[in-house]
Parts: structure tokens; sequence; C-alpha cells
């Protein structure tokens, strides 16, 4: 199934972002690299947290990423209130990190934020006080291995 999907994506041009629930997916991912079903770079979205998959802790974290080849990018949510300890640790590791009401409604403990853009806007703060830049639009598309030259 997942051979049959990498091909269809393939064929009509999507540049898929691998989820990972699991260490497991990471594999998989890759080995579908390696047998030619789908075209580099990868890009890892390590998913934290959620009920029934990996638990979003520091050793998780840490397992997860080193399972990442390392010329391939990632990036790491956490849902709920694992968000911004798993942000903040992505971030302190060099990965790159998502944010918004799909993972999460609340800004700190007990305060639910009013929108996606101050959930953004507590994380730019973050990266800035650990030193990191926040991409541009079209620094994210080269990161993610996207056509920069495409207009939309």
């Amino acid at each position: 199934d997942m051979a049959y999907i990498a091909g269809v994506m393939r064929e009509c041009g999507v540049k898929p972002e691998f989820e990972c629930y699991d260490v497991g997916m990471i594999s998989n991912a890759v080995t579908l690299k390696n047998l030619g079903y789908i075209e580099g770079p990868l890009y890892f979205q390590c998913v934290m947290g959620v009920m029934g998959c990996i638990p979003a802790t520091p050793d998780n974290m840490l397992h997860m990423v080193r399972q990442i080849p390392k010329e391939y990018p990632w990036s790491v949510c956490g849902v709920g209130l694992s968000e911004f300890p798993m942000v903040t640790m992505g971030l302190l590791m060099g990965g790159h990190v998502r944010v918004g009401f799909e993972d999460n409604i609340y800004l700190y403990t007990g305060v639910p934020a009013r929108s996606n853009a101050e959930l953004v806007e507590k994380t730019a703060r973050l990266a800035g006080e650990l030193g990191r830049e926040v991409a541009s639009p079209m620094e994210a598309r080269s990161i993610l291995g996207l056509n920069v030259d495409a207009e939309y």
C-alpha cells in the first residue's frame, strides 16, 4: 500500500512530508526512498504525544531524530500541552518546528490561544531567545525541497 501511494504521489508531483507518529515510520520512509518509490530530499515531521503513539518526552524525541538520516531536514510538533516543550527542544537540537490549533489550543497551561497567530508569535519569540532565525517563506520552500521559483 505504501509503495502504491508513494507511486501515485510521485506521478502527481506531490512532495510528501513524512509525519512520523512512531520510530518505525521513519524507517518506512527511508525504505521507500531507497527502493525508488519517492525522491529526496525527504522531510520528516516528528509528531509527539498523540495517544497510542510515541509519548512526547525528551528521550523519545532524541531517539526519533537519531533515526533520521543526517542529510534530511526534520521538524517536531507536540500535541496539547507538550507542544512548547517539544518546540523548545526541537529548536535547541537544530530542527524545525510546527505549531497551530491542529495540535494544541493553549498558549500556556489553562490559557487558550485566541488564534494560530498567537502560537506562531510565541514560537518566534522562543526561537529568537534561543538564537534561531525564523525562515522566510522562500527559505521554508527551499528547506522543504519545493520549487522556489513557483508563483502562487
